[in-house]
């Protein structure tokens, strides 16, 4: 508790130069967590379809990568996945893009899927108030992310859009699965899918399989596999990695954010450094007479990592506070938190600060004692 003491009376000592300190350590605490929560968000978006849908396995045509780059299977492949031991369920979905005129005549890219009734598979779990899977029954109408409303002009139930020229009705709302890429997710029955995607009616972009009661995904994935070949064969969690995976290899944005937090880190600690260094410089006769009077190694250690380690937990509380008051004030951006990224950016922030107080624990233990006793 002594050296505790006295390294706050250190700092306070020194206010301008510790208060420098501080609002380095706290910006760079507030970098790493908006990088690190931005790169998360973007990445959730990249894996809602395989994240906010339900089915265990996904069969895809050979070589799939990820849903933006697969071709289709034969229809027949359904039939062929819904007799494998251990399948409860297969069910088929097509997926294809078109074009969207909003009321402002401007176009947008869209996604459209298409699932079947009566059990919808791959529809989006999460279901606006007043939607159900139902919602979809009968000709020409779709779902649309609540999310993307203010897009198409406000979009209420009820309203006519135009999908390359081919009239269809807003049914319902579905939320959760936000856009990542320059399209926008629409939902509608198999056979208006299949009119809007040019699709044609022997051919599936996915089937989707749900596992019976007990059975297990590698076990059954093995069987498929065997029953279906020339296909690709994801789990849920498979399908999640490759959808991440081939977002972050054809885009820099995995780079461009990890560097970012890298970079914010070096910051915050290049400034305790700078500070704690410039400080015993300053204070070299007050560190010279602690080792005159009996101060050991390890006391002078301890009071420097106290001073970086006050300034590293009150840059990452302030950091932090200030970071979530920017995320509730712009709810529209991919801020994603974890209790694994706050952890995270606080060890880091941590082991910075206590890298950068070596250059002072040396110069410190460096000094000889005699120094005081000299004019």
């Amino acid at each position: 508790m002594r050296v505790i003491g006295l390294s706050l009376r250190m700092i306070a000592d020194a206010p301008m130069k510790s208060l420098g300190t501080l609002i380095g350590v706290t910006v760079s605490v507030f970098l790493m967590l908006q990088q690190a929560s931005l790169l998360l968000g973007i990445l959730a978006r990249v894996s809602a379809f395989a994240d906010q849908t339900d089915p265990d396995l996904w069969v895809a045509s050979a070589g799939t990568e990820s849903t933006d780059a697969t071709g289709t299977l034969p229809a027949s492949r359904v039939g062929a996945a819904a007799g494998t031991p251990g399948v409860a369920w297969a069910a088929p979905v097509v997926q294809g893009v078109g074009w969207v005129t909003r009321p402002d005549g401007v176009r947008e890219l869209v996604k459209v899927t298409g699932v079947e009734a009566p059990r919808y598979a791959g529809l989006p779990r999460t279901l606006a108030a007043g939607t159900t899977p139902m919602s979809l029954r009968g000709s020409g109408r779709i779902l649309m992310n609540a999310g993307d409303r203010d897009t198409f002009g406000g979009a209420r139930v009820g309203d006519r859009i135009e999908i390359d020229g081919r009239a269809v009705f807003v049914a319902g709302f579905f939320r959760d699965m936000d856009p990542h890429s320059p399209y926008y997710y629409l939902y509608a029955n198999l056979d208006d899918a299949r009119a809007l995607t040019r699709i044609l009616e022997d051919r599936v972009t996915f089937v989707a399989v749900g596992l019976a009661p007990g059975a297990h995904p590698a076990v059954v994935k093995a069987r498929l596999a065997a029953r279906i070949p020339h296909a690709t064969i994801f789990t849920r969690r498979e399908l999640r990695d490759a959808e991440i995976r081939y977002f972050l290899v054809r885009s820099p944005v995995g780079v461009v954010f990890g560097m970012g937090t890298l970079i914010a880190a070096l910051i915050g600690a290049a400034i305790v450094a700078v500070t704690l260094y410039s400080t015993v410089v300053d204070r070299t006769r007050d560190y010279g007479m602690l080792k005159a009077i009996g101060a050991r190694r390890r006391d002078l250690i301890a009071l420097l990592l106290a001073q970086a380690w006050s300034f590293a937990l009150a840059g990452i509380a302030l950091g932090g506070a200030a970071f979530f008051l920017v995320r509730h004030a712009f709810p529209e951006l991919p801020m994603r938190i974890t209790p694994a990224m706050l952890a995270g950016v606080a060890l880091a922030t941590l082991v910075s600060c206590t890298a950068a107080s070596l250059l002072a624990i040396r110069r410190v233990l460096s000094l000889d004692p005699a120094m005081v006793f000299r004019s």
